[in-house]
């Protein structure tokens, strides 16, 4: 059951917000899309300059371990998703 699996932390949906230093910012941002654990990345601007959507069970762990670990990371703020309201899809008419 899937209802069953979220109560008890399977399917765990966070987006995470990194402040990286600008020398590193392609380095960890490359780094950082070929994590399984990354659904989406992307370089943005303001004080976290690089954004991503991450899904784990091991939330704490893939934080202190492999985010943690790249180099350049200054802080990360993260905010777990509690409900998607709109899924994008690839439609390739338009």
């Amino acid at each position: 059951m899937q209802h069953d699996r979220e109560s008890i932390g399977h399917g765990i949906s966070a987006m995470l917000w990194l402040s990286v230093a600008p020398s590193a910012l392609d380095a960890a941002g490359r780094k950082l899309a070929e994590h399984h654990e990354v659904r989406f990345a992307g370089a943005t601007t303001g004080q976290a300059n690089l954004v991503a959507t991450s899904s784990t069970s091991e939330l704490y762990t893939y934080l202190s371990e492999k985010i943690g670990g790249l180099d350049g990371v200054q802080a990360v703020e993260t905010a777990l998703t509690l409900r998607h309201v709109k899924q994008l899809t690839y439609e390739p008419s338009r």
